[in-house]
């Protein structure tokens, strides 16, 4: 899947050397040593080299072109169309975040969003809260034929219209709910296909 923004990377740590005044004394007299110096020691008198930068961190996130996140682990594996859930949004809303794939695997855990630097805190945060405030399906009152869809449906928030590419932009997930995404990024939730009605269903299932 085609990316449509710069990769977003967690914090990583970076170390660096104090400054300050390099301690000074007599020039010690003498022929200096020519051999080689032990490794990790300066000679005498000589400012420590500067150490190599950190390493990388060890996955990143992208923005996909249709508004979701792509996940990229240490071995470049791409998993598309994952989530970002609180593990515990009630008793600790604040608290630890999980990046799950779209079969429910845990693929990074993070122990708390303030300790992320502020431009990858802000992407997580907004994802967190589209995730949050979803519209809620409670009935499918058309679907067109071929590709793009559009689609009508009542919500949770009132009656909605929106367009769906592609098949692809329907994803069932474990728990036997389902997200519809519009060609513009916003996702829709149906809690449960089950719970629907009969023609909902039927609606629903002619985009298998």
């Amino acid at each position: 899947m085609t990316s449509s923004s710069h990769p977003t990377h967690p914090t990583s740590n970076v170390r660096h050397v104090p400054t300050g005044d390099v301690p000074t004394g007599d020039v010690p007299t003498g022929d200096v040593p020519t051999g080689d110096v032990p490794s990790g020691h300066a000679p005498s008198g000589h400012v420590p080299a500067e150490p190599p930068p950190a390493d990388p961190p060890e996955w990143r996130l992208e923005r996909a072109a249709h508004g979701r996140l792509d996940f990229i682990d240490a071995t470049g594996q791409r998993h598309v169309d994952v989530d970002v859930l609180r593990a515990f949004p009630v008793s600790a809303p604040d608290g630890p975040v999980a990046i799950v794939s779209d079969d429910g695997a845990e693929l990074a855990w993070i122990d708390q969003l303030a300790a992320l630097d502020p431009s990858f805190q802000t992407l997580l945060e907004r994802e967190l809260a589209q995730r949050e405030f979803l519209p809620v399906i409670d009935r499918i009152e058309s679907v067109s034929d071929g590709e793009p869809t559009e689609w009508t449906v009542v919500t949770d928030r009132g009656p909605r219209r929106f367009t769906v590419a592609h098949v692809d932009d329907i994803v069932y997930a474990a728990d036997g709910g389902a997200f519809i995404t519009d060609t513009v990024g916003v996702r829709y939730l149906i809690p449960q296909v089950s719970r629907l009605d009969a023609r909902s269903r039927r609606l629903l299932d002619r985009m298998d």
